[in-house]
């Protein structure tokens, strides 16, 4: 028995068997750990308000991130070759020249980055952003140690290195809105009647299956459109139109600006409104 238990004591301490047993129990001691970790990070989401959320989930992250470490460092000093980086990376004076050698990793880099957008908050969770310069638009799913997740909205995710984050210029659509929302921009002919654009859009629009009246009841009484239509620009070959729709969720705005464009390019057609295209006159000199 006492040979058995003394199996590959020259690689582990205690031999193989014993070494098994405490790594996994060590496991098991950290999935329940991570666990009520992962629940009681899942309660204050839940409870904390919009501007503390953010840093709540991220400190939370790299709790569970730490207990991992700390367990995979203690499994490591059970074994002889290793035992020397296993302590040395647990002890007191070594914990800094540990950090210090992180700090010219990518990895650190993005852990600080993450940080700094968890204390500052240039968004929240949930928050509809745009990275201007990559051309990303969606929602705020998820701040880590190491990425921001974005789900776009066609529900793709997109995975974005917090040292990137933290440097990119970021359009926040933190508006207040209780709905996600995206604007439509087009154009008109010059020679079109604009009020006739402005009514047949929000005729058209408000009357899409699952459009969103974001009006107050005052607005309402006094007549307000249900769709903001602008002119914002004069463009080579037609009048700039915008307007903004919304949706329930993030998922489903990108289909249900499709149908709107749909819907919209009937009803010009009907009311003979042009969406126009450069075009270019040439004049022959003879």
């Amino acid at each position: 028995m006492y040979d058995i238990l003394n199996f590959g004591a020259t690689y582990f301490e205690d031999g193989l068997i014993i070494f098994a047993v405490k790594a996994l129990l060590l496991f098991v001691f950290g999935k329940i750990i991570t666990g009520i970790l992962r629940k009681s990070l899942q309660k204050e989401t839940v409870i904390t308000t919009d501007t503390a959320k953010t840093p709540v989930y991220f400190i939370g992250r790299v709790m569970i991130a730490v207990v991992w470490i700390a367990i995979v460092f203690l499994i490591l000093s059970g074994v002889k070759p290793l035992s020397g980086i296993g302590k040395a990376a647990l002890g007191a004076t070594s914990i800094l020249a540990v950090i210090v050698g992180l700090a010219a990793q990518e990895a650190f880099g993005n852990f600080v980055a993450g940080f700094f957008l968890a204390l500052y908050q240039p968004f929240r969770l949930g928050d509809i952003i745009t990275l201007t310069g990559e051309g990303i638009t969606g929602t705020v799913v998820e701040l880590n140690m190491r990425h921001t997740v974005i789900r776009t909205y066609d529900g793709s995710y997109v995975v974005v290195p917090n040292s990137k984050m933290n440097s990119a210029i970021i359009e926040n659509r933190r508006t207040g809105d209780k709905f996600p929302s995206r604007e439509i921009v087009l154009s008109v002919a010059y020679d079109s009647d604009l009020d006739l654009v402005r009514d047949v859009i929000v005729k058209t629009v408000s009357s899409m299956p699952g459009f969103i009246d974001q009006r107050t009841p005052e607005e309402v009484a006094a007549g307000t459109p249900a769709v903001n239509v602008f002119f914002t620009d004069f463009l080579d070959s037609g009048i700039e139109v915008r307007f903004r729709i919304y949706a329930e969720l993030p998922t489903k705005l990108y289909s249900y600006g499709s149908s709107v464009r749909e819907a919209l390019m009937i009803a010009f057609r009907e009311n003979g409104i042009t969406i126009p295209f450069p075009t270019r006159t040439v004049e022959v000199l003879h």
